[in-house]
């Protein structure tokens, strides 16, 4: 009987690392396909050996069982002349590299959302500040008609409508150039300013 419960156990473990030669391989073929998990697996010899993923048949065993069971199991050698544990190995460290690949692809992606998220919301305070300029000018605008429009009343006395021109011509001579198209906007400036470096 015990004979017998050795040879289930020698079965499960050549299953097991049949099933780590199979992840492997699908692995390098999808790389992004393999979880965080498995990926820390990769690292390193002792942590493969740690590897559990039963809903695949892979269960932790121990690194000299993986070693003597790949030697028995892999005698085909790959096309670098590889087999036993050494091909098993050589397997474990492309995934590890090629799932590095992977992590760098996705924070590139992620660096160009941001970028893309950052341009987006430049752009509407932008616009925003654009769109904020010109309703001011028209309330300016407004304003100003209206107490042009004093000025010029005949029924207003004559020291009203002088002050009030006083005051027009005063408010004008300070602040006209606010309303120069070609007039520096700060808010403005600092928003493109901000857009530039985001690009």
């Amino acid at each position: 009987m015990a004979g017998r419960g050795a040879y289930q156990k020698k079965a499960l473990n050549l299953q097991n690392v049949q099933a780590r030669e199979k992840f492997l391989l699908d692995g390098i073929l999808a790389p992004a396909s393999v979880d965080k998990a498995a990926r820390d697996a990769m690292i390193g010899q002792r942590a493969f050996a740690a590897l559990n993923l039963p809903r695949l048949k892979i269960t932790p065993i121990a690194l000299n069982t993986i070693k003597s069971l790949s030697n028995e199991t892999f005698t085909q050698p790959d096309d670098e002349g590889r087999t036993g544990f050494e091909y098993l190995n050589a397997l474990r460290v492309r995934l590890n590299e090629s799932l590095a690949g992977v992590a760098v692809v996705r924070t590139t992606a992620a660096r160009t959302e941001r970028v893309e998220n950052k341009t987006k919301h430049l752009q509407a305070r932008l616009t925003a500040a654009e769109i904020q300029g010109v309703k001011r000018q028209r309330a300016y605008l407004s304003l100003y008609t209206a107490i042009n429009g004093l000025i010029k009343d005949r029924h207003m006395p004559v020291e009203a409508q002088q002050r009030l021109y006083r005051i027009l011509e005063n408010h004008h001579a300070a602040f006209a150039d606010l309303f120069d198209p070609n007039a520096p906007n700060p808010q403005v400036e600092q928003t493109l300013n901000e857009l530039g470096k985001s690009q």
